[in-house]
């Protein structure tokens, strides 16, 4: 999710390049436990019993099932399966883990080793070996819209299976252990069962810790460890988090949540609060202490400060980043130039308002006018979609504010995905830190809410679509419709002038340049030295071009999930337009939601068919 920057100055621009993590600067985010837990517990379960699995359920005898509901079967068993390998995923992705056939699943965080990783292609390999004995001619449309994601999915990950130890699972801002702090505090108590997994999860910390500095050793014999600067930061991270033993921030929560749970005696709380802090005490801070000395003692074995570009396949597993985060097959280059040629547009759009209007239009004049209650912006927003987004089952929306203590680590606002089997109930989270007001909060909303992440998840939901779909997430589709829709709010924004305009070919501009830039340092190799002199020479601050660099450097191709999937969304839109008899914006927006999640490839054909068929 990607917040809106301020207009005022240069130096703001570039606030949260990175919406789906917890951070310090601004912006908003979407936290998404299935795709921010993909470094977290990269092993699948073992490769022979995958393979005896899949095996089975693609090999029933013929006269039983049919070829479609063999295949249904083989999906829902490898959603199973990955969902039993990972607690974290499992709580935060389903209610009713029963209703699944997911009972006495073991309680487990898994293992980053780089044995597990091997071995976690390895399963790959045999998910895909399966998937294409299937007859597709013999599935359903949406069967074989399953069967062509979930293939695309594996190929391309499987594209990456020598470039392992490319992936960096830590990191100042998107890192595991920056990660999980908040995965931890949001975790929800349903059941008592509940408290027990979150209590269990605690003390395997020390262990799964112990297996990303495993990894950390392995990259760094491989000449691939992570920059000092970056190091550096982790450390220090780590040693803040493991040095707040009195009143830490999670005890805080763990114990306003067992006082909110009604069905506890005095006693049971009592209980679980004491047995909490013992654990996080007794494993999770030293756990996060370790790794911290691990780490240390790694410190210099970093062979590289700049960009991928600078490793031996860095560029290859740069285009598979993009290709795997964005869903964008095309080559770097021709995504190069699609950015290029949007910001030219946007920047000559932006001086042709500026010189029209004389400068005199003020945003803050209409601010003025504008409520900055987030539940009426939301409710706002949901009204005056109606005309162009399809209608929406009945959902409910809960504001909540974030805790005093992440205030500091979180963005702006953020939307806490629901699970599939609960998706009716909806919570989006607001900073109070952010300050955020006005067209920043609105469009922010939109981002966030209607017709962004809340609304785009629910209505793909509501379709019940393939449970293995509910995995294969495409943070391309996901985040570049989010700041698709945010863009189109900026005109619903009460009266909308020529300011409000400028602030939205702005905010694209902005983005685009980052996303150039991010192209830049690991693609082509742009150095700290020759980014600072560009963006100084553009007017902003040495700080924020150092900034920015640092942001892109943590995060290659992270940008381009917002950006590059924004431009396809309008690239697709230009398309069909010219394709399709009788277009409307309702019936593109109808289709691009009903596919759901999907390269854009994929999307492409989908739209079309789709909408061809409603007009």
């Amino acid at each position: 999710m990607t917040a809106s920057g301020s207009t005022d100055s240069p130096d703001t621009l570039f606030a949260n390049p990175s919406d789906d993590s917890p951070q310090k600067t601004s912006g908003s985010r979407n936290i998404r436990p299935g795709t921010i837990l993909r470094s977290l517990c990269p092993a699948f379960f073992a490769a022979i019993l995958a393979l005896v699995i899949c095996h089975f359920v693609t090999h029933p005898p013929s006269f039983l099932l049919t070829e479609e509901q063999r295949f249904v079967a083989f999906t829902e068993e490898v959603f199973r399966e990955e969902l039993s390998r990972s607690t974290l995923n499992l709580h935060y992705l389903v209610t009713d883990p029963s209703a699944y056939g997911l009972n006495d699943v073991d309680v487990s965080l898994g293992s980053a080793s780089t044995e597990a990783c091997e071995a976690s292609y390895a399963v790959l390999e045999n998910y895909r070996s399966s998937l294409l004995e299937f007859d597709y001619d013999k599935l359903s449309g949406e069967r074989q819209l399953t069967y062509d994601a979930f293939l695309i999915y594996l190929e391309t990950e499987l594209e990456a299976a020598d470039l392992l130890l490319y992936d960096e699972p830590l990191g100042p801002t998107l890192g595991v252990q920056a990660q999980l702090p908040i995965l931890l505090a949001e975790y929800a108590f349903r059941t008592k069962g509940d408290i027990e997994d979150y209590l269990a999860l605690l003390s395997q910390i020390p262990d799964y810790f112990d297996s990303l500095l495993s990894f950390e050793q392995d990259k760094s014999e491989a000449g691939l460890f992570m920059g000092n600067e970056c190091a550096l930061e982790v450390i220090e991270q780590c040693l803040d988090f493991a040095a707040e033993r009195e009143e830490h921030y999670l005890i805080d929560i763990f114990d306003e949540k067992i006082d909110a749970i009604s069905n506890l005696t005095a006693d049971e709380k009592i209980s679980y609060k004491a047995r909490n802090e013992t654990i996080l005490t007794g494993y999770v801070l030293p756990a996060y202490q370790t790794l911290a000395e691990g780490l240390a003692a790694l410190e210099d074995t970093g062979s590289n400060e700049m960009g991928l570009y600078y490793y031996p396949d860095g560029q290859e597993y740069y285009k598979y980043l993009v290709k795997s985060t964005v869903g964008d097959s095309r080559e770097i280059e021709e995504i190069e130039e699609a950015i290029k040629t949007r910001m030219v547009a946007d920047y000559a759009a932006m001086q042709a308002l500026l010189t029209e209007s004389g400068d005199s239009d003020s945003a803050s004049d209409d601010e003025e006018n504008t409520t900055n209650d987030p539940a009426s912006m939301l409710e706002d927003l949901r009204a005056k979609i109606t005309d162009d987004f399809p209608l929406l089952t009945a959902v409910s929306c809960e504001i909540k504010y974030v805790h005093e203590s992440l205030q500091d680590y979180l963005s702006p606002a953020f939307y806490l995905s629901p699970t599939i089997d609960d998706f009716t109930s909806n919570v989006i989270y607001i900073n109070p830190a952010s300050g955020y007001s006005g067209i920043e909060l609105y469009t922010t909303l939109a981002h966030e809410g209607y017709p962004g992440h809340l609304y785009q998840t629910v209505y793909f939901l509501s379709q019940s679509p393939d449970l293995l779909r509910t995995l294969l997430d495409i943070g391309g589709y996901t985040e570049g419709w989010a700041t698709y829709v945010e863009m189109y709010a900026y005109t619903l924004y009460e009266e909308a002038n020529t300011s409000v305009s400028i602030s939205q070919l702005n905010r694209s501009f902005t983005l685009g340049l980052a996303s150039l830039l991010d192209i830049g340092i690991h693609y082509r190799g742009y150095t700290r030295e020759e980014v600072t002199a560009f963006l100084t020479a553009l007017g902003f601050s040495e700080s924020t071009a150092d900034s920015l660099y640092t942001t892109i450097l943590e995060a290659p191709a992270n940008y381009l999930q917002y950006y590059v999937g924004y431009l396809n969304f309008c690239s697709l839109r230009d398309t069909l337009e010219d394709a399709v008899n009788d277009f409307t914006i309702r019936n593109f927006h109808q289709a691009i939601l009903e596919t759901g999640p999907v390269s854009f490839d994929l999307l492409k054909e989908q739209c079309l068919k789709r909408m061809q068929e409603i007009t």
